[in-house]
């Protein structure tokens, strides 16, 4: 008998960051173990990782162990996991997450009643040690509908470990992550909502998603590589407006998302410590063509030089009002 879902988790030194609690809010979700496994994708972890998992796999026989032979990123591993997934629907999850009590039986007799392509569920944001029980996207609209319209009435999801998907969709339509990359699913979920037939919002908290302080968004502006990969990302999204959405409805939806990525790597530049040939090298990537609506965007595709000198001034600034933003969201968790 195959399981109904399979839990796909990318792990790189999850020992030492939060696996072990991330594994137990499985094992404490009370449904048979028929029903589901566990797939650890190990991406060349360098610390005890894989011994321990070795440990749980003898108290767990639904976790299986994939050893990726080298680092391939998040995106690579979930690529893999799906490969050796054996259950009809994927889940994903990253390792410092934590799924909600009893989340994962709703999701399952969810999905064995209906025949959806994607179960969309909601999620808590909170800092670590700080417990929330908040919805994150609280959507409206929760009739099963195809990809473009759910995007037109609710929005766009783009977090994996939101998504109940399932295999046999994303294989039939060779829907895969960008691998060895940063930044790797917003591509992946304009992709996937494209070709959906039956998607579905269940209104439940399905993950408790901890913002960290080593977070890759928020930390943007400290990483040349990072912020480059965040523009490329825009760059896959704003290709794919151009060809798969050229003649959808929600073309220029699209197109707004990577404009987004676009403003939000500009701004991360204000407090890039680098030089302004570097600096001019992550200009050069946005589009030629792109018609932003953001005034930074726009300023930085005609005066790319003049912002590339100014953003070497707003360095100080700008990471002192970061610390002061982290602060102030810390004090109201």
């Amino acid at each position: 008998m195959l399981p109904i879902i399979s839990i796909i988790i990318p792990v790189y030194n999850g020992n030492s960051h939060y696996l072990p609690e991330c594994l137990d809010s499985i094992w404490n979700q009370k449904i048979n173990d028929t029903l589901y496994e566990v797939l650890c994708v190990d991406d060349c972890s360098i610390d005890d990782t894989l011994e321990w998992l070795q440990e749980q796999k003898q108290k767990h026989s639904n976790l299986n162990i994939i050893q990726n032979t080298k680092n391939i990123r998040q995106g690579g591993a979930r690529n893999n996991g799906i490969k050796h997934a054996n259950g009809h629907y994927i889940l994903f999850i990253d390792q410092d997450d934590y799924y909600h009590t009893n989340s994962l039986s709703k999701v399952i007799e969810h999905i064995t009643k209906h025949d959806l392509d994607i179960l969309i569920c909601d999620s808590a944001y909170q800092l670590r040690d700080h417990e929330s029980n908040q919805q994150q996207l609280n959507f409206k609209y929760t009739d099963i509908t195809d990809g473009i319209s759910f995007v037109k009435k609710n929005g766009w999801v783009f977090a994996p470990w939101r998504l109940c998907v399932r295999k046999d969709f994303l294989l039939s339509n060779n829907i895969k992550f960008e691998e060895n990359v940063r930044i790797e699913d917003v591509d992946w979920a304009v992709k996937l909502l494209f070709y959906a037939k039956k998607v579905q919002y269940l209104p439940i908290i399905l993950i408790h998603y901890n913002k960290g302080t080593t977070g890759t968004t928020d930390n943007m502006f400290k990483n040349y590589e990072t912020l480059k990969s965040n523009i490329i990302a825009g760059n896959r999204t704003y290709e794919l407006a151009n060809t798969l959405y050229s003649y959808s409805e929600i073309k220029y939806s699209v197109l707004n998302v990577a404009d987004y990525y676009y403003y939000y790597s500009c701004k991360c530049m204000l407090g890039l410590y680098c030089s302004i040939s570097q600096k001019m090298k992550l200009l050069k990537l946005i589009p030629k063509d792109l018609k932003s609506q953001y005034f930074l965007v726009r300023f930085v595709k005609h005066y790319s030089t003049l912002f590339c000198y100014i953003s070497t001034l707003t360095i100080p600034l700008y990471r002192i009002l970061i610390i002061i933003k982290k602060r102030k969201k810390s004090c109201s968790n």
